[in-house]
């Protein structure tokens, strides 16, 4: 067994009390949390460790959940900025899809599997190619969940019924990571671009398999405008028609969404996934959180790919969320930055199925811890703890990013990998790509 003791001056549980512990320490005993407590409760018995971790002035907080990425599209990172995502599809990111091997995506993945270790992301939903994301986990151990990308309005749709008839071999590919890091998720990618018969063949394996859904929903208002023309209804309605929404749903952006919508949302225990700087960025709109949070909508954070929002910093969804929704409702009191963190941690848990083992610091859950240096000038003085993490931290600040009771990220150094060439060889072939 290995025993391992993390110390920080403060952490933060996210617990159902929100407790916040100063002089605290954790100790995981084979990546499960067996303490959280005061350092003095440990007790004499307890003192012989295989590691520690003492970040004596620090402050530690859950894994951060990105619960919406396409990782390996860093590789498309500052491509056809500053236009309409219609046109920043179908003439940038489409044709560069079409001549991308697997080589690069393995790459791509590999540089935003580190971009989110280094700003404490230890959890993150992927919905990009499924085959080169798994052997990128077998080498960067985070947490995630793999998403099986679908679509059959498309002129190769043959290829995506095919995917779900050999569903098996892709429950086989995950269960290959080891220590079970990594789960499926099917990904119908959105009702435009789906038929009605494959979103419905989703929902019953869904169902009969106990898999995740993870779907774009209510993106931008051309995709409400093309629901109520061709289904009379909104995005939100014509899936609930197919009997489609469940707990198991987790919904990218819900932008242009209405109280009806919202409504169905929450009846069916659908978690929305709040992607402020990629909506922002494409000028696709801003989802109306403070409403849907204050219905009871379970809400979590992506960044969505760093094509299109050029950043997988969770940290700034974070404070991005809150001061969006104060802005345009000028109410400076909700949501708060408590809000944001559970937002960032336990709330993208319970999305992705995850919340018995990830997504607070609990004896019982899997080691995910983020530990920040509290020496740094934005994170003092420590007036408030949690607004300090929330409205003032950065990727900077983080000190360790752990997975499982494993550090994956030490103070700007990555475990397992030459960081070095990784980037090297990432920069040269993002720069092939684009000479075709």
């Amino acid at each position: 067994m290995v025993r391992s003791l993390f110390k920080a001056k403060y952490i933060v549980t996210c617990n159902g009390r929100f407790d916040i512990i100063r002089d605290g320490a954790v100790v995981a005993e084979d990546g499960k949390i067996a303490y959280v407590g005061k350092e003095v409760g440990l007790g004499e018995c307890q003192r012989h460790f295989d590691l520690v971790v003492d970040e004596g002035c620090g402050i530690m907080i859950p894994g951060l959940v990105n619960c919406h990425t396409h990782a390996a599209m860093s590789l498309y990172k500052g491509v056809s900025d500053d236009v309409p995502l219609k046109e920043w599809l179908e003439e940038a990111i489409w044709p560069l899809e079409s001549r991308v091997d697997s080589t690069s995506l393995l790459y791509g993945n590999y540089v935003a599997m580190m971009e989110m270790l280094s700003s404490g992301t230890t959890t993150f939903a992927d919905f990009y190619f499924f085959d080169e994301l798994i052997k990128a986990l077998k080498v960067i151990p985070m947490r995630s969940i793999a998403t099986l990308a679908l679509m059959d309005r498309v002129p190769d749709g043959e290829v995506y019924w095919s995917r779900l008839k050999k569903i098996g071999a892709y429950v086989d590919a995950v269960g290959s990571v080891k220590d079970g890091l990594v789960g499926l998720a099917l990904g119908p990618h959105a009702i435009y671009s789906c038929s009605e018969a494959l979103l419905l063949e989703v929902a019953k394996l869904s169902s009969g398999l106990h898999l995740p859904i993870h779907i774009h929903l209510s993106e931008t208002k051309e995709e409400r405008e093309l629901s109520m023309k061709e289904h009379g209804v909104s995005p939100v309605k014509y899936l609930d028609s197919l009997g489609f929404l469940s707990e198991r749903v987790f919904a990218a952006h819900c932008v242009h969404v209405d109280d009806e919508d919202v409504g169905i949302l929450l009846d069916r225990g659908v978690s929305c996934v709040h992607n402020p700087s990629s909506n922002l960025k494409l000028g696709s709109g801003i989802m109306p959180l403070r409403g849907i949070l204050r219905r009871g909508v379970n809400v979590c954070l992506g960044t969505d790919g760093s094509a299109s929002s050029n950043s997988l910093n969770i940290l700034a969804e974070m404070r991005l969320a809150v001061l969006l929704q104060r802005g345009i409702s000028f109410d400076p009191t909700f949501p708060t930055a408590k809000d944001a963190l559970l937002m960032a941690t336990r709330n993208g848990a319970r999305a992705l199925g995850l919340g018995d083992r990830v997504g607070s610091i609990e004896v019982g859950k899997r080691a995910d811890l983020v530990l920040f240096d509290g020496r740094s000038p934005r994170l003092l003085p420590e007036h408030d703890i949690v607004s300090n993490v929330v409205y003032s931290s950065q990727p900077a600040d983080v000190a360790y990013t752990i997975v499982d009771g494993r550090i994956l990220y030490d103070h700007g150094r990555f475990a397992g990998i030459d960081s070095g060439s990784v980037l090297d060889i990432f920069g040269e072939r993002a720069l092939k790509l684009l000479e075709g």
